[in-house]
């Protein structure tokens, strides 16, 4: 259904020696949202900045950036000469221009990342200091409205340790007709793949050739 949301404060992207964080953040400060309450200090200049960044996160974890092709072009520079073949004019830049400034390269790396970027960022909006936060799904969100949904998701982790090498379609036919029909919400087969693919994404458990295997992080007591 959803995940748990950490923010991580990685680098003040503006002049903080001069003109200090009013909320007294320092590098490494986090908050985390579970999906009921933050946990951890929320500056209120943060609340528009990173409320489309968590929801996001919230719902689609790291499928909301992975699939961003943006991400994986390294830089570019204007170039008219090259309207012909991209549409635009421009052309890849193969370094860092000279006299560019970190806020302005950071995350388009000249050279194009070769894995799947985890992750999104967001920056409060004092131009000043620009504390650049990192934010991360880390677990499934066990609270809030989400509680039906974590639960149907530790009952299937739970078969999963029970019997590794699971297929969707089977790991259905361990439930009952009532289990299955009756205890929203319903394990129908579109919902039992989201709920599967969240818990891969923070490491419960993996999927290979079609079939699911439990993670070591699935053998850990879990908060009810």
């Amino acid at each position: 259904m959803a995940f748990k949301v950490k923010a991580t404060l990685v680098e003040f992207m503006g002049d903080e020696k001069r003109f200090p964080c009013h909320f007294g953040y320092k590098i490494g400060d986090s908050f985390v949202y579970d999906g009921e309450e933050f946990k951890g200090r929320v500056c209120p200049g943060l609340l528009g900045p990173m409320t489309p960044v968590l929801v996001g996160i919230r719902s689609a974890g790291d499928n909301l950036s992975q699939g961003i092709a943006f991400r994986y072009s390294g830089l570019s520079a204007k170039d008219e000469s090259m309207k012909q073949y991209d549409g635009l004019g421009f052309r890849p830049l193969k370094e860092i221009p000279d006299g560019a400034q970190a806020q302005h390269v950071r995350g388009l790396p000249a050279t194009p990342p070769q894995t799947k970027q985890r992750g999104w960022t967001f920056v409060c909006g004092d131009a000043r200091t620009s504390a650049f936060f990192y934010a991360e799904p880390i677990d499934i969100s066990s609270r809030g409205y989400d509680v039906p949904y974590y639960r149907r998701s530790m009952a299937m982790l739970e078969k999963i340790k029970a019997e590794p090498g699971l297929t969707r379609e089977q790991i259905i036919g361990t439930f009952s007709d009532w289990e299955r029909d009756e205890i929203y919400p319903p394990l129908n087969p579109m919902l039992v793949e989201c709920l599967l693919d969240e818990m891969a994404q923070v490491k419960y458990l993996e999927k290979r050739d079609g079939k699911y295997y439990p993670l070591e992080r699935a053998f850990k007591p879990q908060p009810s």
